[in-house]
């Protein structure tokens, strides 16, 4: 089971310094307690400023000594420069992205990867079955499945989930036979311990979540390794 975990510094309490602080702590307890991914989705931030706390969760994770991916989230037009001024390991691309968009991006994501070893990890958020395919057709390595249940938040309305169903509907395109590889779907979206053993019945290869990890994400953790342990 993949474990994704995505920040929010402002869901943090205290000052920004004391949040941004916080989260980095955060990002390097994750990557100790063997989270697979931390995606940096800070879209408030300036470039300069998202660059700086990028490079300190950057250094975190990486510092914990395990094999925690950082993927920058931001405008698709700096991503690829912040990842690699940071030292991040990829990049995140957002939904509704049309699919010769989507192909372009990560074309040209790959083609900008200027580090040597392997093209960095790129993932991207898909809301149906035909972004699914759409993604895995343009080479990504991750799809983030959103919202499998219902997300209410801060001062909005709640948002409707599209349930499981249209989760294992997408995971089954995800590696369906085709001329690409298969693409893992991780579920995202009112994903918590409760409903993560549904999310991988559904056929879903991981979880990705906020909220989940901001706790700490030790539960999380925890019911991976139950997993992998057969329990």
């Amino acid at each position: 089971m993949i474990l994704y975990a995505i920040t929010s510094r402002v869901l943090l309490a205290g000052s920004e310094a004391e949040c941004s602080e916080r989260l980095v702590a955060l990002a390097a307890a994750w990557a100790a307690h063997g989270v697979d991914f931390i995606q940096i989705r800070e879209g408030d931030l300036s470039a300069a400023d998202l660059l700086r706390v990028a490079a300190e969760v950057v250094r975190a994770a990486h510092g914990s000594g395990g094999d925690t991916k950082v993927l920058i989230n931001a405008d698709p037009q700096i991503a690829l420069q912040i990842a690699l001024d940071s030292g991040a390991d990829g990049v995140h691309l957002p939904g509704g992205l049309a699919p010769e968009q989507l192909v372009g991006i990560v074309a040209k994501i790959r083609g900008g990867w200027k580090r040597a070893g392997a093209s960095p990890p790129i993932s991207v958020s898909c809301h149906s079955v035909a972004d699914v395919r759409a993604a895995r057709a343009a080479g990504v390595s991750l799809a983030l499945f959103a919202p499998v249940f219902e997300k209410v938040l801060p001062g909005a309305s709640a948002v409707p989930g599209a349930g499981l169903d249209a989760l294992a509907a997408g995971c089954r395109a995800g590696r369906e036979e085709a001329a690409y590889s298969d693409l893992p779907v991780l579920a995202l979206g009112g994903v918590t311990l409760q409903n993560v053993a549904q999310c991988i019945a559904a056929g879903a290869a991981g979880i990705a979540a906020i909220r989940s990890f901001l706790d700490g994400g030790s539960a999380l953790v925890n019911a991976r390794l139950a997993e992998r342990a057969g329990l």
